[in-house]
């Protein structure tokens, strides 16, 4: 399964599909991975092609079963959108392609067997009627014609974020939308919502997008462009370094939100999520498996001699890069994972994504030492009364899932990053908040 979706595999499929058309292939990247052992595995590749003067950008799934069973679901899952032949991308028809004997299946964006809408999401001529209100048939064709969507991120069968780029009277005007499976985007937006309130009460303290609305046809929130650059992973530039005040800010307003979620975010159950990560660990790397092991039976007993925590709304998946940054001002994104958590859920979050997997030199850690210090002292000092009890357990269980997603992502050196992401985790467990 590996050699059938590897990159030389890819080359040779797009040979097949571009066969005849007049397109070549200019350049094949791997963008992302997943490994989910002992189920599945997927791909996602940046196929660049180019015909005379004209380029596209296609993106290429490869997905991929571990063994016969999980075949089975994904190819069930899968082939009531396959079709007899290759696709043709060039011309919109993305259906996927399977592979019984070798267990896998290509598809390219926008399909995808999570969000059957994504291809609407990505019509010219049906986005820019929902975006600019139009009804007229000709009105909506011509701006069509001058609307320009590109994709900004997508993760198969998880989520994608679409930037929509049209010209109001010679000014660029930039919505983004964001395309997930289920009802997850209406829950989002009902959160966004609220929150926009709540952040009005303080100002200068979260900053959000503007929410634009909801499309139920298409999956979609709607939210309005910001400007700026997400604080990028350089821990000693500027924006790195100022911004756990605004992250502190951000979360003692949505901490004292009230903004309701039918979700809830419960320790023993993150903790057996970690039982099933440690199982997984002993297929690729043993010795990172019996240190998971390990972390896992000292948080549990942390947990057990321990008061529960506040239970509060939260982000959910609060790090340095869900904050834009432009002019001195953090503005906080991505609410797809709120929820409610003991209070120290979402500060073990942002803390332990302070610190880098690959340090440049030794500064970087030295900055991301002192931003989880300014953090952790900004938020007490907004939220004196909090209760922080479970903080070295939520910061440690963190380490532990970016262990674990290094093991999914399979990049080189993984196998180091995580074993020291799982001593880290160690040594938070056994540390003291700072004061």
């Amino acid at each position: 399964m590996d050699t059938a979706t590897d990159r030389k595999s890819v080359a040779a499929y797009m040979d097949q599909v571009l066969a005849g058309s007049g397109w070549q292939v200019a350049k094949i990247r791997l963008y992302s991975n997943r490994l989910e052992p002992p189920e599945s595995y997927w791909s996602l590749f940046n196929v660049d092609i180019n015909k005379d003067e004209e380029e596209r950008r296609l993106r290429l799934v490869a997905k991929g079963a571990l063994n016969p069973q999980a075949w089975s679901r994904i190819s069930q899952r899968v082939s009531g959108d396959a079709a007899d032949g290759p696709p043709d991308p060039i011309h919109g028809r993305v259906h996927p392609q399977l592979f019984d004997e070798t267990r896998h299946a290509y598809w390219f964006y926008p399909y995808d067997p999570s969000m059957p809408s994504l291809p609407l999401a990505n019509d010219p001529v049906r986005t820019a009627g929902l975006l600019l209100g139009l009804e007229d048939p000709e009105l909506i064709l011509a701006a069509s014609r001058k609307l320009d969507i590109s994709v900004v991120r997508y993760l198969p069968e998880t989520g994608a974020i679409i930037r929509y780029t049209f010209d109001a009277g010679g000014i660029p005007v930039t919505i983004y939308g964001k395309v997930q499976p289920g009802r997850r985007g209406l829950r989002a937006h009902r959160v966004v919502e609220g929150l926009w309130r709540a952040a009005a009460k303080h100002p200068g303290y979260l900053n959000l997008p503007r929410p634009l609305g909801y499309s139920k046809e298409m999956g979609m929130l709607i939210e309005e462009g910001i400007r700026g650059k997400p604080v990028s992973a350089r821990r000693q530039s500027t924006a790195f370094e100022t911004m756990p005040i605004a992250a502190a800010d951000a979360l003692a307003v949505i901490h004292e939100s009230g903004v309701e979620t039918d979700e809830r975010m419960m320790i023993d159950a993150e903790l057996e999520r970690l039982d099933r990560v440690t199982d997984q660990f002993a297929y690729v790397h043993p010795s990172a498996h019996f240190l998971l092991r390990d972390l896992v039976t000292h948080m549990r007993e942390r947990v057990t001699k321990s008061h529960e925590e506040d239970v509060l709304p939260t982000h959910g998946d609060l790090k340095y890069d869900q904050f834009v940054y432009h002019n001195d001002q953090f503005t906080l994104l991505d609410f797809d994972y709120y929820m409610t958590a003991e209070t120290s859920y979402d500060l073990g979050k942002f803390c332990a994504y302070l610190m880098p997997s690959n340090p440049t030199d030794w500064m970087d850690s030295v900055v991301a030492e002192k931003a989880r210090v300014d953090f952790i002292r900004r938020y007490r000092e907004l939220r004196p009364d909090a209760t922080l009890q479970r903080f070295g357990v939520y910061e440690a269980l963190q380490f532990a899932l970016r262990a674990m997603s290094l093991m999914w992502a399979q990049v080189p050196g993984w196998e180091a990053m995580a074993e020291t992401f799982l001593v880290l985790g160690f040594e938070r467990l056994n540390g003291r908040l700072p004061e």
